[in-house]
């Protein structure tokens, strides 16, 4: 059974991070909250943790992954 794709968000990947907020009694508790690179933070609200964690990830880009030097030499050199 496959999982439904997530309704289309618009724009590009533009923030920075996120986090989320848990308002408690809100139709929808859990806050995901946004910064961009020279606008103001936007708030994006779920009624699930995952829900805002997921919308974050799907938002914010993935840091590249480094290796030290150490790798990148033959197994005779060290």
């Amino acid at each position: 059974m496959s999982n439904p794709a997530p309704p289309a968000e618009g724009g590009h990947m533009s923030s920075r991070h996120g986090h989320v907020i848990h308002r408690p009694g809100a139709d929808l508790p859990f806050v995901a909250i946004l910064s961009h690179h020279g606008s103001e933070a936007t708030e994006h609200a779920f009624a699930t943790m995952r829900e805002a964690e997921d919308f974050i990830k799907r938002s914010t880009p993935v840091p590249q992954r480094t290796l030290s030097a150490l790798y990148d030499r033959p197994a005779s050199d060290s």
